[in-house]
Order: C-alpha cells, then sequence, then structure tokens
C-alpha cells in the first residue's frame, strides 16, 4: 500500500512539474503584403505539429526539404534547447530539414548542445518581462539537440511562461 502511495504522489508531482515547464511561445502573424512566414526546423526537433489544412509542396526549391504549407490554427511544438518551443500561427510554409549533427562540450562532465537564439529585426517592442514582439524582416534562430530552427517572418511575438501544452 505504501509503494502504490508514493507511486502515485510521484506520478501526481511529475503531471504538475511537468505542467509548469518554462518554455517560449513564439506567434507568427501574417505580414501586411500577405507573405507568408517560413518556419525551418530539423525533423528531429519536432514533437508535435497539427493544423486544420496542409499542402504538401513537391515542387519546392531545395531537393533536400520536405515543404508543406500549413494553414489554420497552426501549432508546432519543438524539442528546445534548454526549454520546449511553441510555435503558433495562422498560415506558414513549414521546411522540414534533416537533423544536423550538434557541436557538443563537456560540462561538468557531461555533453551538451550549445543552447543559444538570435533574433534580427527592424523594431522590437517589449510589452513586459514576459513578452517581446519583433517587427519588419524579423529573422530568429534557436539552436536544437537535432540543429536549428529558423523562423522568418513580418511579425514575431515571444512569449515566456509555463508550457501550454497542445
Amino acid at each position: 500500500m505504501l509503494k502504490i502511495t508514493t507511486l502515485l504522489l510521484l506520478l501526481g508531482t511529475g503531471i504538475v512539474a511537468a505542467r509548469e515547464v518554462p518554455s517560449e511561445t513564439y506567434v507568427i502573424q501574417a505580414g501586411q503584403d500577405g507573405g507568408e512566414a517560413i518556419v525551418k526546423i530539423p525533423v528531429g526537433a519536432v514533437s508535435a505539429f497539427s493544423a486544420d489544412r496542409a499542402v504538401a509542396l513537391t515542387d519546392y526549391a531545395d531537393p533536400k526539404v520536405e515543404a508543406m504549407r500549413l494553414s489554420g490554427d497552426v501549432r508546432i511544438h519543438v524539442i528546445g534547447a534548454p526549454a520546449p518551443i511553441q510555435i503558433r500561427a495562422d498560415r506558414i510554409v513549414l521546411e522540414l530539414t534533416a537533423d544536423a549533427p550538434t557541436h557538443l562540450h563537456l560540462m561538468g562532465g557531461i555533453l551538451r548542445a550549445r543552447p543559444g537564439h538570435r533574433v534580427q529585426s527592424a523594431q522590437v517592442i517589449v510589452d513586459d518581462p514576459e513578452m517581446q514582439t519583433f517587427v519588419g524582416h524579423v529573422v530568429f534562430t534557436e539552436q536544437t539537440p537535432s540543429g536549428a530552427l529558423e523562423i522568418k517572418a513580418d511579425r514575431l511575438e515571444r512569449l515566456t511562461g509555463p508550457f501550454a501544452g497542445v
């Protein structure tokens, strides 16, 4: 009985902890000119994605990339480093690339991928400590364990806080 109670307590604690995992959410808003945002992700970094509509782009410029146009309540969950990443949009072009070997370095006796991200944009609006908005020719790059995630958009909101789930 004590083992079962301990197991249930551990499982309950794990579920609560999983809901409070800090994460980053990127909301891609459609450009004023009607252009589509491009999200390039190594296939091994995607833990889940969904959309109301998906169209495979068979004549895409790079034959090494699996590309598709996603629209309507697009949600992509990325295995991030150091925290999970969620991408939300209404319309994007998703490029799935092959996983790239990450550059590893020794830290405390454990091999870890080097985390970090880089953002370029014409303007940055800081609404509060948990929300930033990037406007104008935004290029966001984040290193994941499977390679670089890249978002190119006209407008991108970055939200930090607990992971919201699918």
